[in-house]
């Protein structure tokens, strides 16, 4: 079974474009959204999507590097930098984002954690500000994972508010990786870039995979397929690799 994960991870991260609440390397050590106290992973993500099958050139691409660290027990910092949305064939780095997670509660052997994020995004070069006020809840249960993660989020040129959420069930194979389920409204499932969904829908579903290759590099990739006001379905994966 092991062997499966790994393959299926190798093979969606060949045959995929990069992107990626859910996290593989997060979960598969049952942790809260906190990255350990003095670990630094780094993060290449990127996200591709079909907006009609019958356009392909009207397909976008964005993608973002970003870096974790845990400072204190219950406080990680993430920094973000990358190339915003925009026709596949076109590349610009001008957009950031700083995030904050605290742990406001974890029980007994963490089956299950509460945390709050803050999160700014913006534009280089332009004002394009937007603030986003998050609570991810934690369920671990022998060897699954489920997630509800409420969110609220304000961009300050545009005066929108929206009021959002993703959920997700996932099963773990020990610490090799897992398969899951998301589901999302006005929300983003994975990576810290919500400013852009994968299918720009009010609901979309999502398939999700997550391997670890290693001690050092985790992969997970999302297919997600919007069910209101929507693309025709978006690709993202993920790289982590743990300094």
């Amino acid at each position: 079974m092991k062997k499966l994960i790994l393959t299926l991870g190798a093979i969606l991260f060949l045959t995929s474009t990069v992107y990626p609440c859910f996290d593989t390397y997060l979960f598969l050590k049952r942790a809260s959204m906190v990255y350990p106290f003095k670990s630094l992973v780094l993060e290449l993500n990127g996200e591709y999507s079909i907006n009609s099958l019958r356009s392909p050139q009207d397909d976008s691409f964005l993608s973002t590097g970003s870096i974790y660290y845990g400072l204190w027990r219950n406080f990680s910092f993430q920094f973000s930098i990358g190339s915003d949305e925009k026709a596949r064939n076109e590349f610009k780095i001008d957009y950031y984002a700083i995030r904050g997670v605290y742990n406001l509660y974890s029980s007994f052997m963490n089956r299950y954690t509460l945390d709050i994020i803050l999160e700014h995004r913006g534009k280089l070069g332009e004002k394009n500000n937007e603030f986003e006020l998050s609570l991810p809840n934690i369920f671990y249960v022998s060897n699954f994972v489920y997630v509800i993660h409420p969110n609220l989020s304000y961009g300050f040129e545009s005066k929108d508010f929206t009021l959002g959420g993703h959920a997700g069930a996932f099963y773990t194979f020990n610490e090799a990786g897992l398969i899951g389920l998301g589901f999302e409204y006005a929300s983003v499932h994975s990576s810290s870039y919500a400013g852009q969904r994968l299918t720009k829908s009010e609901y979309s579903a999502s398939l999700f995979f997550g391997a670890k290759i290693g001690d050092k590099i985790y992969l997970q990739n999302e297919i997600a397929k919007g069910l209101a006001n929507s693309r025709d379905i978006g690709f993202a994966i993920t790289t982590k690799i743990i300094l």
